[in-house]
């Protein structure tokens, strides 16, 4: 048995050298690895090449342009033709012993989808690792465990991501791990969590991923109304749950000031009003009287209200 890696990549010359040297180095072999050029302006495409050298494991297709990673991972996962893949970004690392590992454990549990813990590393190369005492899929979605919503740290059999449409998928470059693993989670037969961490996730605390734009909101907001609208969601009511509650906390970036970002300086009213009437937002049972009353405002139209509390709200912010 074989496991396919895939790697889209952007930009990121400095780590394929040791990206792809990891990977030459594992303990086992039993592998290929596809990565995917999307579209890279530096010399990420000639270092990756350099790297691999002659080694007939790894392949490298190139986008002419970028296209996002969520279609740079659709490129690579239509080369698989191994019965299990998993997800790997170059500027992270692995146990040298990875490979062998996740082999392993496909044999011994024979699951679709295989979810383990992982290690972060911040800019001072500290070490964390990420785990809690879920055993089952409603354990992980009742505790909103930070195992959910990342792509790397897990195991797929090819069949479960091809009872996928992946034709959405394509077009978003925010929150797609979310709308990937949930469809994991709500499709798979045999989901397994294994509370053995071997990937190593690199925060960025610059990078685009951890910085709320226009484009990374509205795309959220998306991701999460066309998880929404999957009626298996009803069918694991955890799962539901959490969906709905992080619903809400997306489109709150639209009713809600902040000083951090300009985008959100002042509230979207009119498009929370209509993203709320395609949908219904959840509000979370948590929810202070205040915010309830701040939306009941916004859902009523009362808009001289809803601006009122809004520069409550901004005042509060400047304290």
């Amino acid at each position: 048995m074989k496991l396919s890696i895939c790697t889209s990549f952007y930009n990121v010359e400095k780590y394929m050298e040791s990206f792809i040297s990891q990977l030459k180095n594992q303990t086992c072999s039993d592998f290929v690895c596809i990565l995917v050029d999307d579209g890279s302006t530096d010399k990420s495409y000639e270092n990756c090449v350099r790297a691999i050298g002659r080694d007939e494991r790894f392949s490298v297709i190139r986008h002419e342009k970028n296209k996002g990673l969520g279609a740079g991972r659709i490129t690579g996962l239509e080369q698989v033709q191994t019965e299990y893949l998993t997800f790997m970004d170059p500027d992270d690392e692995i146990e040298k012993t990875t490979v062998e590992t996740l082999l392993n454990d496909i044999h011994n549990t024979n699951s679709d989808f295989i979810t383990y813990d992982y290690f972060t590393k911040n800019e001072r190369n500290e070490f964390e690792k990420i785990s809690d005492n879920s055993k089952t899929v409603k354990e992980l979605f009742e505790t909103k465990s930070k195992l959910i919503s990342h792509v790397w740290h897990k195991v797929y059999k090819k069949t479960l991501l091809e009872k996928l449409d992946f034709s959405f998928y394509k077009t978003v470059s925010f929150a797609e791990d979310l709308w990937l693993c949930t469809n994991c989670f709500l499709n798979a037969q045999n989901p397994v969590i294994i509370h053995n961490a071997y990937y190593y996730y690199k925060y960025n605390s610059s990078s685009l991923v951890h910085k709320r734009t226009e484009k990374s909101i509205r795309e959220n907001i998306e991701v999460l109304k066309n998880l929404l609208q999957n009626p298996k969601l009803k069918e694991i009511k955890e799962i539901e749950a959490y969906i709905k509650d992080d619903s809400f906390h997306a489109f709150g970036h639209l009713i809600f000031p902040s000083k951090t970002n300009n985008f959100q300086l002042k509230p979207h009213f009119d498009e929370w009003r209509k993203i709320d009437s395609e949908i219904g937002i959840f509000l979370p049972e948590y929810l202070s009287g205040f915010v309830r009353k701040y939306v009941s405002f916004i859902r009523s139209k009362k808009d001289f209200f809803a601006k009122l509390m809004w520069l409550v709200l901004e005042l509060k912010t400047r304290k």
